[in-house]
């Protein structure tokens, strides 16, 4: 199930007439310029540079035309190896999955989130932990802006104060709506569930050293800023050089290693696996974006063990019995115990399992309807808890809800009418009991071929943008389909079908 976007309205762009790059062009370009880099056609490619600008999420202070540079022939050269990558470091993927930030600059929060999840693991000495931390809190709780980004120096100081706590205190939603969202959204214990850095360095601060980059990321993946140049939007894999285009803005990412023999760092990105080679690129040394000119490298203290919940995972969605797999890397850990929370954090139900590595299902069959959530904690000889888990979200449907699904054009916008340019649509999606699980906004065309864009874990009310100018003019038939799903059910309503004359 596609469970990072967790509240959406939908930005749909298709067409290979409707590229606002020119890819083939461009390509051309990167041959001309020697550079050894491909672009292809994206969700990005085909944004307006107004458009793109919300991707851009980082506060780009005082003159960014001067770059200072250290002599690197003038240092004390250590003995670094001459390749990292965190994805595969000793045969292990310690580098947490990737995300998308969408329609909202939070950049900052998702580089941020991003290397504190890893670093996490690393100090844990456990890869395979499932720890996914809350972009949404440091954006809102930190004073970040949408409209405006964030810093990566505020984000690294929130985060050692505050900390951040797990995604199913307060889901990412920003992405999806545009909008700012309070930091009192958030669950009230976040506090107590938040993990802290203990510190943080810069190994570069304004100026290029790539030695020191590659000395930091032997302790892990760091935060950076860099310039967006408009092909880089493009960009789809090989060593990215900017070769043409202005600048967008500033954004900020993290570096998961580096390559000698590309001379280029790689760098993880939050714009989804569509973007660059699912997710992750590289970048050269000497590219002129700035990558690697400031960075963060945090640190978290050396754990004794941990705690980490495979299954459910957030978003899952479950009827009659759910599985659980977890295990605890502490030493004298003796056997696990799973609690389950309600929507208000009361302690519904326990499931006990006598082993270090737990492995079962558990009985969910009396639970009404509705989103819960679970915590394993690890437990000693004499039953005294040493430790616990992050806490994961699910949704419980013991029974297929009574579903609604209607939709109307948006701010008085008239669907009977030629439409033209972007174009939305107010979308009513209830149901009695549980968020449906998944949402399709199908489209038949002038060519009588049918498209489908969906949406995971929908709320109530959202807004479809749909950009008509897009696609090629003619009569289109529409109509939206949600559904429930679990383990055993499949609920599914259908909308009433519309036809659309677009006319631009």
């Amino acid at each position: 199930m596609k469970s990072l976007i967790l509240f959406a309205s939908f930005l749909l762009v298709q067409g290979a007439q409707a590229q606002l790059l020119d890819i083939n062009n461009l390509n051309q370009k990167i041959q001309n310029s020697g550079g050894d880099w491909q672009v292809k056609k994206n969700h990005l490619t085909v944004m307006s540079d107004g458009d793109l600008h919300r991707y851009m999420g980082l506060r780009l202070d005082g003159p960014q035309d001067v770059e200072f540079e250290t002599n690197e022939t003038l240092e004390v050269q250590e003995a670094l190896p001459s390749q990292l990558d965190w994805r595969n470091k000793e045969g292990q993927n310690w580098v947490s999955p990737m995300k998308d930030q969408a329609n909202c600059g939070s950049c900052v929060a998702f580089a941020a989130i991003g290397v504190l999840e890893t670093q996490y693991k690393i100090s844990s000495l456990f890869p395979s932990f499932n720890i996914k931390l809350s972009p949404q809190y440091l954006f809102s709780c930190g004073g970040g802006v949408c409209e405006i980004g964030w810093q990566p120096e505020s984000a690294a100081g929130f985060l050692q104060k505050f900390g951040a706590p797990d995604e199913s205190c307060m889901q990412y939603r920003s992405g999806s709506t545009g909008e700012n969202i309070s930091c009192q959204e958030s669950c009230p214990d976040a506090s107590k569930r938040a993990i802290k850095i203990s510190s943080y360095q810069r190994p570069t601060w304004g100026f290029k050293n790539i030695n020191a980059v590659k000395k930091a990321l032997q302790q892990g993946p760091v935060v950076t800023s860099l310039k967006v140049y408009k092909d880089f939007v493009a960009y789809s894999g090989g060593v990215y050089k900017h070769a043409s285009g202005p600048i967008l803005g500033g954004h900020a990412i993290s570096i998961v290693g580096y390559d000698d023999a590309k001379k280029a760092f790689i760098i993880r990105n939050s714009w989804g696996q569509d973007w660059g080679e699912n997710g992750f690129g590289y970048v050269a040394y000497s590219d002129d974006s700035g990558v690697g000119n400031s960075t963060w490298l945090y640190h978290v203290p050396a754990l004794e063990g941990g705690v980490s919940i495979q299954t459910p995972d957030n978003s899952s969605y479950y009827s009659d019995v759910a599985p659980l797999k977890a295990f605890a890397t502490y030493s004298a850990t003796d056997s696990l115990a799973a609690v389950i929370y309600d929507r208000n954090n009361q302690v519904l139900d326990h499931v006990a399992c006598v082993a270090k590595d737990c492995a079962q299902d558990f009985d969910i069959s009396a639970l009404p309807d509705g989103r819960y959530e679970m915590q394993v904690i690890a437990l000693n000889k004499l039953g005294e808890k040493i430790g616990s888990s992050i806490k994961h979200y699910f949704y419980v449907a013991n029974k297929a809800p009574q579903m609604n699904l209607t939709y109307q054009g948006h701010k008085g916008t008239n669907l009977k009418d030629n439409l033209k340019g972007r174009i939305e649509i107010e979308i009513n999606a209830t149901t009695n009991s549980v968020p449906m699980s998944s949402l399709e906004f199908h489209r038949r065309g002038p060519d009588g071929q049918e498209k489908i864009k969906d949406v995971s874990v929908v709320p109530s009310r959202l807004t479809l943008g749909w950009r008509t100018n897009l696609v090629p003019d003619g009569k289109y038939e529409i109509w939206f389909v949600g559904h429930v799903k679990t383990n055993k059910i499949d609920a599914v309503i259908e909308s009433s079908h519309l036809d659309v004359n677009l006319k631009n």
